[in-house]
């Protein structure tokens, strides 16, 4: 199934700028407690009325007001956009899912520019664990994937990866191309929701945990959500499914609006992620102190409760999907909950990471010498990137092929 493909946003950095929004990269310090914190850095979010902007604003209130360093939240449009800005230093924080680590890595939509594109990051903690699925409106006759036919007026934002690979999954398992329904257009996350009580869609890919959900279970139709169908089901659907989706782990939802609660629904490990070269010390220093005084913010965002160090071994446990900073792992060797599996698996991710940027850097100056502009929309650089990662031992689909490691 061909890609969608969008253009980052970049003005959206430039008025950031403007504005004097600057990266938070300064090393001036503040003492506290032995270590001399920045003076102030910039954590790299989702838009506004997200449960992860909610989320970094909760905890970084609290950090700023016991260690006197600035953390501000910038929020993003898209998660393009969101990679772009970690890699041009205007923030040294970021979140990420793995489905759109997978994205980047593969320089998918709009991934497939020189800053956006892919970069050897890695994990410092676990943010949520949260659930993606299909949403309708509560009077809507869908009753489950089978009922996605031509006629279905499917929500569609170009604006992050993930949300285009959730219309591609949904349609994959129904074996049916993006021409065979009726793709309604929005423009942002928020709009990618809003269609659904507002009757112009029939079925978005969302999450219960954002706030356009809840206020979306609080409109006078309400919502429901569509199971994900069991593997055994339909194993040759499934498989198509899974092939377009990439990075998520299927479970019972707990968390979010009540009417997804106990529903069998794909889950994401969002994390937060610096560059690999990120100072060691600072993270481990931030992850320590987000562990130790996490009774004090946990409590300030309905989600917060989830950044514990539990969830984050038990990523590790189930099969890490990025690679970890260094100054991650020797806090959680401190705690005695890094194991040698976790090196092991640590190492083959990192080697992936790294060989995948360094081909996309030369896949890049190759592309230039014959005149090829390094832009999404682009055929002729996407085709180049393809033939590049053939020709060169890269993986076609960098998810799949972390998925496959023993």
């Amino acid at each position: 199934m061909s890609r969608y493909r969008t253009s980052i946003l970049t003005g959206l950095a430039g008025a950031a700028l403007a504005i004097g929004i600057i990266a938070g990269t300064a090393h001036n310090s503040v003492a506290q407690d032995g270590y001399e914190w920045p003076q102030f850095f910039n954590v790299i979010t989702p838009i506004v009325g997200t449960a992860n902007h909610s989320l970094a604003v909760a905890w970084t209130g609290e950090f700023t007001a016991q260690t006197g360093s600035r953390a501000r939240v910038l929020p993003a449009p898209n998660g393009f956009s969101r990679a772009a800005w970690l890699n041009q230093d205007e923030g040294r924080i970021v979140l990420v899912q793995a489905s759109d680590y997978f994205d980047q890595m593969d320089a998918a939509d709009g991934y497939a520019t020189r800053d956006a594109g892919p970069t050897d990051t890695r994990m410092i903690n676990m943010n949520q664990v949260t659930g993606w699925g299909y949403m309708v409106r509560g009077d809507s006759a869908l009753e489950s994937f089978n009922d996605i036919g031509p006629d279905t007026r499917v929500s569609y934002s170009p604006s992050s990866s993930f949300l285009i690979s959730g219309v591609e999954a949904l349609l994959a398992y129904r074996n049916l191309t993006p021409e065979q329904v009726n793709l309604i257009e929005v423009g942002n996350y928020g709009a990618n929701t809003a269609v659904i009580p507002e009757g112009r869609a029939d079925v978005t890919f969302t999450s219960p945990t954002s706030g356009p959900s809840y206020e979306a279970e609080a409109g006078p139709n309400s919502i429901r959500w569509l199971p994900l169908p069991l593997e055994e089901e339909d194993p040759e659907a499934f498989a198509r499914y899974r092939a377009e989706h990439p990075g998520y782990v299927a479970m019972e939802v707990e968390s979010g609006v009540t009417t997804a609660h106990g529903l069998y629904m794909d889950h994401a490990f969002q994390a937060n992620h610096v560059r690999a070269d990120e100072d060691p010390e600072f993270v481990y220093q931030l992850l320590k102190w987000m562990d130790e005084e996490h009774d004090s913010y946990k409590d300030d965002f309905t989600h917060a409760h989830m950044m514990s160090i539990e969830n984050l071994v038990a990523f590790l446990d189930n099969g890490a999907l990025q690679p970890l900073h260094e100054g991650a792992i020797r806090y959680l060797e401190e705690l005695g909950v890094w194991t040698e599996e976790h090196q092991v698996r640590q190492d083959r991710l990192v080697e992936m990471a790294q060989a995948q940027e360094a081909g996309y850097r030369a896949a890049i100056e190759a592309a230039e010498a014959e005149g090829i502009a390094i832009e999404p929309d682009n055929q002729a650089w996407i085709d180049f990137w393809r033939d590049y990662r053939a020709e060169n031992g890269l993986p076609e689909n960098f998810g799949q092929t972390v998925l496959a490691l023993n």
